[in-house]
């Protein structure tokens, strides 16, 4: 028995069963909120010196991770683009942002600063994708012109 509820685990992660309700997203507060943690989080740890130690710029990665991995599990609509999108965001804005700042600047803190724009944009891409409306069940045959009434043109 044990067995079979851990594959129902694993399918639901994947897939929701029929008749299961999506959940909402995040509340824009909640989101705002997990952000400024993430700021202030990356920040207080390159400012007391940690970063070298911990990853302080990792672990501010990891929290967008978490709240990607939180949208899958919970079922939110749109789930696998959104978190695909974050995690896309998340790498290639850090990386340009990293190549981009001046070489003057600490690395600790340059890093620090990458992952916070990368965490910025992938948070705003998740969030924007998890916001769009449920696409419709399509109709075939149905005409979408108004105007059109199957009729000859004039």
């Amino acid at each position: 028995m044990q067995k079979y509820a851990i594959v129902q685990h694993i399918t639901r992660f994947f897939w929701l069963p029929r008749g299961v309700s999506r959940q909402p997203p995040m509340t824009v507060r909640r989101l705002v909120g997990l952000w400024l943690f993430a700021l202030a989080f990356g920040t207080g740890l390159t400012g007391l010196g940690w970063d070298d130690e911990f990853g302080g710029s990792y672990l501010v990665e990891l929290l967008l991770l978490f709240h990607v991995f939180g949208d899958i599990i919970e079922g939110v609509r749109h789930r696998w683009p959104a978190a695909l999108a974050a995690v896309a965001a998340l790498w290639g804005a850090s990386r340009l942002t990293g190549a981009a700042l001046p070489g003057s600047l600490d690395n600790a803190w340059a890093q620090t600063i990458a992952a916070a724009v990368g965490v910025t944009l992938g948070l705003a891409a998740s969030a924007a994708i998890t916001r769009l409306p449920e696409r419709g069940p399509h109709r075939p045959g149905r005409n979408h012109d108004p105007g059109f009434d199957g009729g000859p043109s004039r």
